[in-house]
């Protein structure tokens, strides 16, 4: 399972020991960076503490880039390390609500003002407006379905993994 959260935020990582296994002080998380390396410098390993006597451990820390990022959860005195990644984006739940709410706080002329301002360079009338390599893969405005059935067909297919 991938967890979400935005940089910067803390994030908490709880393990479940074998068994319910309580008292262990050897449980430790070692946190994979963004570009997938043991950086034990910014992120060094975490000894992770024991939420009472539940045989459930709980360690932290805050990625400082976006990317995905992985723990591996190991005990010396247990065998099996446990794995997790994280995606960590430039924006979580919170921001988005904030930027919403702000929108929300505008008028229909400043939201019409900053909609026409961010589409400028999308709204384009004619064929004439595009540059030339643009104008001969768009076509003109009033391209039949088989010109442009003609021009999908002509795209290539990128190689996938699905």
């Amino acid at each position: 399972m991938q967890v979400l959260t935005k940089v910067g935020n803390p994030v908490d990582v709880t393990y479940q020991a074998v068994k319910l296994t309580t008292g262990l002080s050897d449980v430790v998380m070692k946190i994979y960076d963004e570009t997938r390396a043991l950086d034990g410098v910014n992120f060094p390993d975490v000894t992770m503490t024991e939420i009472g006597a539940t045989g459930r451990y709980y360690g932290s820390f805050t990625p400082d880039a976006v990317g995905v990022w992985t723990v591996i959860v190991d005990s010396a005195t247990k065998s099996g390390p446990v794995v997790q990644t994280f995606i960590v984006t430039a924006n979580d739940i919170d921001s988005i609500a904030t930027a919403i709410a702000a929108l929300n706080d505008l008028s229909a002329a400043e939201v019409g003002a900053e909609v026409a301002s961010a589409l400028g360079t999308y709204d384009v009338a004619t064929v004439s407006d595009v540059g030339s390599a643009e104008a001969a893969i768009r076509g003109t405005d009033s391209d039949t379905l088989k010109t442009l059935s003609d021009q999908i067909d002509d795209l290539g297919q990128p190689a996938m993994i699905g």
